[in-house]
């Protein structure tokens, strides 16, 4: 099972200037223990390639690999054509700098917020996406948007960009249950799931259906914990991460098909089901 550590768990950290990229590394092999970083591009001082190379370094000598590159910042569509411009040329180093950190998948967001997507904006989308996914196929590495805000939220422009598309490097990074209609939209996004983001709700709701479904669909990506309380960041993540294990052991243990799926033993406990 591929393991990460989101970096964006312990941004408080990163903006009291206590944590930075090359502690985080150093604090998910041997704090953590998981095997694959999951970088959010706010913890990037530079994309300079000097820079980005002593990451890949440090990356290499701890043996991590790169489960995803979360870009803030850059997004695909911008009602303004050169505001949509420069974000697209920011976007392509952020695609470089991926590809020399050995990235396995990128996220960046589709854009929009309250409007409704407009036919010009889903052709840009799909134009664009195509152009990425035809640069990232040649390192082997998907992307894709994450269920995050705007329109990257509803299940309806998440699958007509999807069927635009139509490449094997496009996928979807779902932040479990965040859609605007989750039962129009999580089977879609768990069918072309390129990587996870599993916060602290769904540790305690519903984590351990989507790894079993996951699981059962042949999903090869990471599974990757992000917390957000900002607030006993190290701590709070060690939890959420225990947690994530022992819902992935339980699934190992009941198997793909049992005859009773339970709901995941800290759940349990947490809705006062069950007594320790």
């Amino acid at each position: 099972m591929k393991l990460a550590v989101a970096s964006y768990s312990l941004h408080e950290l990163v903006y009291k200037g206590k944590v930075n990229v090359f502690t985080y590394l150093n604090m998910i092999k041997h704090d953590f223990r998981v095997s694959h970083a999951d970088i959010w591009s706010g913890m990037l001082t530079s994309l300079d390639e000097a820079y980005i190379q002593q990451i890949r370094e440090e990356m290499d000598r701890l043996d991590l690999k790169l489960a995803n590159l979360c870009v803030d910042g850059p997004y695909v569509w911008h009602p303004d054509p050169e505001q949509r411009a420069a974000h697209k040329a920011q976007m392509l180093e952020y695609i470089r700098a991926g590809r020399q950190l050995g990235a396995e998948s990128i996220r960046i967001d589709f854009g929009g917020q309250n409007e409704e997507m407009t036919d010009e904006a889903m052709e840009y989308l799909i134009a664009t996406f195509k152009e990425y996914c035809e640069i990232c196929g040649q390192f082997q590495c998907k992307i894709g948007p994450e269920t995050h805000w705007g329109w990257d939220r509803m299940p309806e422009y998440i699958k007509a960009v999807r069927d635009g598309v139509n490449s094997p490097w496009y996928g979807i990074l779902y932040h479990i249950g965040n859609l605007s209609d989750v039962e129009a939209g999580e089977e879609l996004c768990l069918d072309h799931c390129m990587h996870t983001h599993i916060h602290a709700k769904s540790i305690c709701e519903n984590a351990k259906d989507i790894v079993r479904r996951l699981m059962k669909k042949g999903y090869t990506g990471a599974y990757s914990v992000e917390h957000h309380s900002g607030v006993l960041e190290v701590e709070r993540t060690h939890w959420q991460l225990a947690s994530l294990k022992e819902i992935i052991a339980e699934v190992q243990m009941e198997g793909l098909e049992p005859e009773t799926e339970t709901k995941a033993y800290m759940s349990q406990l947490y809705a006062g089901e069950r007594r320790a």
